[in-house]
């Protein structure tokens, strides 16, 4: 850790994304320093959790139509690629957001994701807690969104994990410099892979 860190007074210590031993990558930590990932240094965590045609905005993804109800959203990580079928764009993203609404907790492994496009997948182990798991996906016109949803209830609080692909095939296509469809998303993958909640361990 530098000497400009030790510098800092806490309350602003404690908004700033840090850099990990590797230079490669940067840590993040919020939702009150229960969540805690890495990624990498070339993705910029964002607040912004609008939405899209097909994808609802809100802390988390919502499949049914139903409200997504009282939340907040922590950390979204996305980057526009180059779509591996060549047409228009893509964009691969990742999101966690949590809630302590009473209701919310109550249904956190179900409440809108059993939509007639859901399939469960088994349950997994992720920063050592059991996620349930659906995957989800919807298209219309040039737009398609997919996704994997991740729920679990920890310290009492409902977290919600979205990891999206979202085309557009009408769209201008990606910029000369923005990076495949597949390493776009092997960096959300290597994100949701670092993921922690619960605090330090």
């Amino acid at each position: 850790m530098s000497l400009f860190r030790y510098l800092l007074p806490l309350p602003l210590l404690a908004l700033l994304p840090f850099a990990n031993a590797t230079a490669a990558n940067k840590s993040f930590v919020g939702g009150g320093g229960m969540v805690r990932l890495s990624y990498a240094s070339s993705l910029t965590p964002t607040r912004n959790f609008a939405g899209r045609p097909l994808m609802n905005s809100g802390w988390r993804q919502m499949w049914d139509g139903t409200p997504v109800g009282r939340g907040v959203g922590i950390v979204r990580f996305w980057q526009v690629a180059k779509p591996t079928d060549g047409q228009g764009q893509v964009t691969e993203m990742i999101q966690v957001g949590f809630s302590r609404s009473a209701g919310v907790v109550a249904t956190c492994g179900t409440e809108g994701l059993v939509s007639g496009h859901a399939k469960r997948l088994p349950n997994r182990m992720l920063g050592g807690h059991r996620w349930t798991v659906y995957t989800n996906g919807d298209a219309g016109m040039s737009q398609q969104v997919n996704a994997t949803n991740f729920r679990s209830v920890i310290n009492g609080a409902c977290y919600a994990i979205d990891r999206v692909t979202y085309a557009v095939k009408a769209a201008a296509p990606a910029s000369r410099n923005a990076p495949t469809q597949a390493v776009a998303a092997a960096r959300m993958d290597a994100i949701l892979a670092t993921i922690k909640v619960g605090g330090r361990r």
